[in-house]
């Protein structure tokens, strides 16, 4: 099976947008306790619209018996919140949309406490980081916002946005004290068959990803979705070759969840006269465990020079940006006055 990506097929109208800044910015990379702050959508178009979807989720199934493993996702709640928390413009939420939809895909292939991290680096300083739980929880970022083009073409995939470069997936598992990385050549830029040729060549493994992400005329996100598909040991050529004519032939996903059609009709009509037998129904979110708490210990943990000029002259609230997120935590002057008489004690007891 081949990788195909739909994002060629989400026609759209370009629209720019830009992250406001934060004076401060820390990497968070392992919470305790989830508390980010949800993003709140205020268009109205928009708000109707995912009032007007099912619930975001995935489905996970078996095709021909024991031959396939696959899973479906939707996604457009959680990609309009994506956009909305870290200020993107369609370029941008076209490519860390089709990011998180496939960090949801993966969220099928891991159990329990378990993660994984998507990792590309593409041209210039352009690429992302996501990650997603057993549980279907989804956050991550690009590395830089907005895109620098010379040109904004009236559409464009995202490979073109990306480039060819490097992918790596870290696999978070519990009881372990060190995370398996794996990492590959991203030829393309386009995800889809990015992490298709990076199964093939870590993990030896035919596998198939669909990713699309569609916008409406005036560039709100319509519809997200996508397909991971894994062949199993004991798959015959007859099925592979069958199931990826079907694959090459189905309607673009992000313009068919923007329809409203639920995840097993998409599936059921995609895979007529297979035999399918659903493993697993659950939901995906943008979720991110930071919290105030622990953000702030960064601003306590700062050189005492910093810490002191900071304390003293603010600016005030001093604000940290959860880069995965998009959360904005506050402090006060009272706050940090509060971490300082915290650091003399422990300096004093040490």
């Amino acid at each position: 099976m081949h990788a195909v990506s739909s994002s060629y097929r989400d026609r759209f109208n370009v629209a720019r947008g830009y992250a406001s800044a934060i004076p401060f910015s820390f990497r968070m990379l392992h919470y305790s306790i989830t508390a980010m702050i949800l993003p709140i959508i205020d268009d109205p178009v928009q708000k109707r619209r995912l009032d007007g979807l099912a619930p975001d989720g995935i489905s996970v199934f078996m095709l021909e018996g024991d031959s396939i493993r696959g899973a479906l996702v939707s996604g457009t709640r959680m990609v309009s919140l994506m956009r909305v928390a870290h200020g993107l413009g369609v370029l941008e939420t076209m490519v860390l949309g089709q990011a998180y939809i496939a960090a949801a895909l993966l969220s099928a292939t891991i159990k329990g406490e378990d993660r994984i991290a998507i990792h590309v680096e593409g041209q210039s300083s352009r690429g992302y980081s996501v990650e997603c739980t057993a549980s279907g929880t989804v956050r991550g970022r690009l590395f830089s916002v907005p895109f620098d083009l010379d040109a904004v073409p009236n559409a464009l995939e995202a490979g073109d946005l990306v480039g060819p470069g490097k992918i790596s997936l870290t696999r978070y598992q519990a009881g372990r004290t060190e995370p398996v990385t794996g990492t590959s050549v991203a030829r393309t830029g386009r995800l889809a068959e990015d992490l298709a040729y990076y199964y093939h060549v870590s993990e030896q493994v035919r596998t198939s990803f669909t990713l699309g992400v569609h916008f409406d005329a005036d560039g709100r996100v319509a519809g997200a979705g996508g397909l991971y598909l894994q062949a199993l040991p004991f798959a015959s050529d007859e099925v592979l070759d069958r199931v990826e004519r079907l694959v090459y032939g189905m309607p673009a996903l992000g313009r068919t969840f923007a329809t409203g059609a639920a995840r097993m009709d998409i599936a059921l009509r995609s895979f007529p006269f297979f035999d399918l037998n659903l493993l697993d129904d659950g939901p995906v979110e943008f979720a991110c465990p930071c919290e105030r708490e622990r953000l702030g210990s960064f601003i306590a943990a700062l050189p005492e020079d910093e810490f002191s000029s900071m304390a003293a002259e603010g600016p005030f609230p001093v604000e940290v940006r959860c880069q995965n997120c998009g959360s904005v935590y506050r402090y006060s002057q009272q706050d940090l006055a509060m971490m300082e008489g915290k650091r003399k004690a422990s300096n004093s007891e040490a």
